[in-house]
Parts: structure tokens; sequence; C-alpha cells
């Protein structure tokens, strides 16, 4: 059957399906929120409407139109046709055997600098002291229905019960496999001393979501807030990232950002979900050199190399933001391993990430899911076994 434009009802399939190649928004999504709109309980998952977004972001100098825009001229769009969208379904993303999940092992108390990963972009970090848990994802998939969308490849290794006082969660955008309206909520009900940072616009999906608005800071890219825990002061610096962002149909309503923490004595830099990008060198130049970085290794494809880098570009990444601190400075590899949402292998990542870290004096550290590393000591569970992904590749 043709259209009356000319394209064929497969064409058009085609073109709606690319949706879900370039991150964001699938096909399951479209279904949903259009199922949302007759009040399913998937509705609230959207977060908030376009004009309570607003309310927070309008003014800023990086959006233009009521959208924002990367840094960097805009690439050509490729659109993805449906083989795209079936390879993605297929087994050449996923383990070919269980992927070992180790039971997470926190301190009674905050360590100096320690990372436990737990599965995607979600880390446990300890900074001088307090802890900050990362993109928070810990429920079945990863989209505003638990019935459809990527499943976990893999067991969440904590629940929201199991972890210790969380101080701070910092939300890089409002991807569904970044910001989990379960996870988020059951955190701010069981910890209501918790403080939740983000990039404008995106607390007020927080806020939708019945989290007072005093316990959100939202920053714009360059801004600082600053958190004191116990007497101990963090600064957060919004930093730039190159992705886009939406829950919905509308895309690019919220910001999207990567993160530099600062503390006392210690420093960490959080990618959130990035393209490769020369800015990351403003960052140093800016904050000052990292002692831990969190990178997204993974979801790279030839289609889409504006908004994810490759396991080569994040050690560029890496070299950039701990300058002259390279060689005492760890890398932990995040967005890699949990959800299936790209063409690559299972095991691509870190087969591709661990030769070129090697070639540049990189140190980095890959724990399975639950895994931790203490990096001021180098120990912890992380350590005991670093081959393990083999065993599931």
């Amino acid at each position: 059957m043709t259209s009356t434009t000319g394209r064929t009802s497969t064409q058009l399939a085609q073109r709606a399906a690319s949706t879900l190649a370039t991150a964001g928004i699938s096909a399951a999504d479209v279904l949903t929120a259009g199922l949302a709109r007759r009040g399913l309980p998937a509705a609230r998952a959207l977060g908030a409407d376009s004009a309570d977004i607003r309310r927070f972001t309008i003014g800023s100098p990086y959006e233009r139109d009521g959208a924002f825009r990367n840094l960097e001229p805009a690439e050509p769009q490729v659109d993805a046709d449906l083989r795209v969208v079936l390879d993605m379904a297929r087994r050449p993303g996923r383990p070919r055997r269980p992927v070992e999940v180790l039971r997470p092992d926190f301190a009674e108390e905050a360590g100096d600098l320690r990372a436990t990963w737990l599965g995607h972009a979600s880390v446990l970090v300890e900074l001088d002291g307090v802890r900050i848990l990362t993109d928070p994802v810990f429920s079945a998939r990863c989209s505003p229905s638990q019935l459809v969308g990527p499943a976990r490849m893999h067991a969440a290794p904590a629940s929201v019960a199991d972890l210790p006082p969380v101080d701070v969660v910092l939300i890089s955008h409002d991807h569904y496999d970044h910001l989990d309206m379960a996870t988020v909520v059951d955190l701010a009900e069981r910890a209501p001393h918790t403080r939740f940072v983000t990039a404008i616009g995106v607390g007020a999906h927080l806020i939708a979501w019945g989290i007072a608005a005093d316990r959100i800071e939202q920053a714009d890219w360059w801004e600082e807030r600053t958190i004191v825990v116990g007497g101990t002061s963090l600064t957060f610096t919004c930093c730039p990232a190159r992705h886009f962002s939406g829950r919905g149909l509308s895309r690019n309503l919220t910001q999207w950002s990567s993160w530099v923490v600062a503390g006392p004595s210690h420093r960490m830099f959080f990618s959130g979900d990035t393209g490769f990008s020369d800015r990351f060198e403003e960052i140093t130049t800016r904050v000052g050199p990292v002692d831990l970085t969190l990178i997204a290794v993974g979801a790279y494809d030839p289609l889409w190399p504006e908004v994810h880098v490759n396991p080569e570009e994040a050690i560029a990444v890496h070299r950039m933001l701990t300058g002259d601190r390279v060689r005492d400075a760890v890398m932990i590899p995040i967005h890699w391993g949990t959800f299936n949402l790209a063409r690559h292998s299972w095991a691509d990542p870190i087969a591709r990430l661990l030769p070129s870290a090697e070639a540049n004096t990189s140190t980095v550290v890959v724990p399975p899911p639950g895994g931790g590393v203490d990096v001021v000591h180098r120990t912890g569970t992380a350590m005991r076994n670093p081959a393990w992904w083999e065993a599931s590749a």
C-alpha cells in the first residue's frame, strides 16, 4: 500500500523504527506514550510535560527555539531501517553465558574514594566520606513500561533497600536507561535526607513524581552546585556532553550533562551519555584533573557515532580528564553489559577497551556487576578476577 506522499507503509515503519537506533525512544515507547494518554499507569513514567520543564530551562544560553543543542556542529542524520532494530534484538548483543553478579560489599563508613558498579551507568561512589549514586536504574527494563522495552541481561546486584545511606543521587539526563522513575521514587521515600543533583529541566520529572523541589539541585553547563554532608562540602560542576534527551516523542526539552564532583581531597568525573568531543579538555582546564573517571563505553554504532563514544574514544576522554594524574587515576567503564542497546557484541566494549588502555598508559578496572574498587588502595572485589567478563563473552 502506498500513502498519498508516495511512501510505502514499510518505508514509514522503517523511519519510525529509526528512533530506536539513535537511543532513546523505542517503538514500544511510542506505543506506551499513546496508551498513557488514555490513562494507563505508564503515563506517570513519562514525567513532566513541556510547560513544567520550560519553567526551569527558559533563558539557558544553550537552548534555542525551545530545544537544547550540542556545542559541536550538527552531523548529517543517518536513518536506520528496520533491520537495525531487529539486529539489536538478536543474540550478538547478549552474553553467551550468565553474567557473574556479586553481592556488593558496602562498608559501614563511606571511604575516601571507592566505587561499586551496580550495572549500566549506576555506580555508588564514596568520595571523601560522602556517598553519591549515579543514574540509578534497578528496574527490570529501561522503559516507561515494565512489559516492553530493553530488559536487563543480568540481575541487579542490589535493590534500593540493600544500599547504605545515599547522600546524593546524581542524574546525567532523562533517558529511561539513566532516569528510572521506580528507582528514584524508592530512593526518595526510603531516605528523606537524600539530595538530587541533575541537569536543568530534569528536575521537573522528579517533582512530577512527588520529590520535593527543595531536595533537588539543577544546573546548566558550567554551573556549580554545592552540597554539604556532615560538614564535608562537595562541588558538583555540570559539564558539557554530546548527546540528546527525551522521554516521549519530543526531544531535547531538558539538558544532558557530564559531571565533575570535587571534594576536599578527591575529584571524580561521570560521563553520563556522550559522544566524543575535544571539549573534555576544557573541563580539565576549568575544574582540574580528576582521580576517577566513570565513562560510558558501550552502545556505540557507526550509525550514531556522535552520541556514544566507542572504547578507544573513551580512553582518549579519560586521558583528557586526568591530565598529569593519568598514571595514578583509575577509569571504571560503565554503560555496557546490562542492556542491549546497540549492535556490537556483549564483550566488544571491554575487548577493545583494555588494549587501548594499555597502549595509552591508562589504568582501567572492570568490575563485575556488584564489584567494587578502592581507588586509593587498589583493593576490592573488582581486583580479584579482572578477566571475569571473558567467561560470559
